[in-house]
């Protein structure tokens, strides 16, 4: 299938393919949207084609009658919710979220304030015909005693409570990719990103593949039985 050319909504921003578009939502030209950070982005995957992004891409690609462009929006909305809510606001066929990491690591964010932030993030992305998926935060390397680790711990079950709430499919990237030291780059791997080899944080090739099954397999019960929501964005 051909590929379509990039699109440049962000001053960092990707793009892949995408589909079936309802005929009774206006879609935005992006109907596919990956929200997320650097691990969306793609460190420290040894090419483009080898990122989760890339390889859930393909997936919905596969499954889809109609080829149509996405985008990569490449923000934290936990930190700078003004540019979240607008780059948000336009419909989608299906947002993919990938947050969480940042918040864990920055002890400032309380569990009750990540809370909050995360609802108010669902909730200006979830529409009718939506199809929107939530990823819990994926491990990355932090040693089982640390407070990044219990803050990581914990965040991921916020995310899948909050989602739970909304009926939002859960991608359980924590329990997927927990003290999997395989899945994490080291300086042996090329990266296509930063200095060019790993560091001991960001998923490795195996990683991004993991994490992508476990999007995949939160999207097929999605598209075997596709979410019926009102229209009613929510965003502030």
């Amino acid at each position: 299938m051909h590929r379509p050319r990039p699109v440049f909504l962000l001053p960092a921003v990707l793009a892949m393919a995408l589909a079936l578009t309802p005929k009774d939502v206006a879609f935005h030209e992006g109907s596919i949207a990956f929200i997320g950070n650097s691990v969306t982005l793609g460190a420290n995957a040894s090419s483009p084609s080898k990122t989760f992004v890339s390889l859930v891409t393909s997936f919905i690609d596969e499954r889809s009658s109609d080829e149509q462009r996405s985008d990569f929006l490449s923000f934290d909305p936990l930190t700078d919710p003004a540019a979240a809510s607008e780059a948000m606001r336009h419909n989608r066929r299906f947002v993919i979220i990938e947050i969480g990491v940042h918040a864990a690591i920055d002890e400032s964010i309380s569990a009750d304030q990540f809370r909050q932030l995360y609802g108010s993030i669902l909730d200006c992305v979830i529409g009718d015909g939506t199809i929107v998926t939530a990823g819990t935060v994926p491990w990355l390397g932090w040693a089982a005693v640390t407070p990044t680790y219990e803050r990581a711990d914990l965040f991921s079950q916020i995310i899948a409570e909050e989602a739970a709430k909304r009926q939002v499919a859960v991608a359980d990237l924590w329990s997927a990719t927990k003290l999997r030291l395989n899945l994490i780059s080291t300086a042996q791997d090329h990266t296509f990103l930063g200095v060019g080899h790993g560091d001991n944080f960001h998923p490795n090739d195996a990683g991004h593949a993991i994490i992508a099954e476990t999007y995949e397999q939160a999207l097929t019960a999605e598209l075997a039985l596709p979410p019926d929501r009102p229209f009613d964005r929510q965003c502030h």
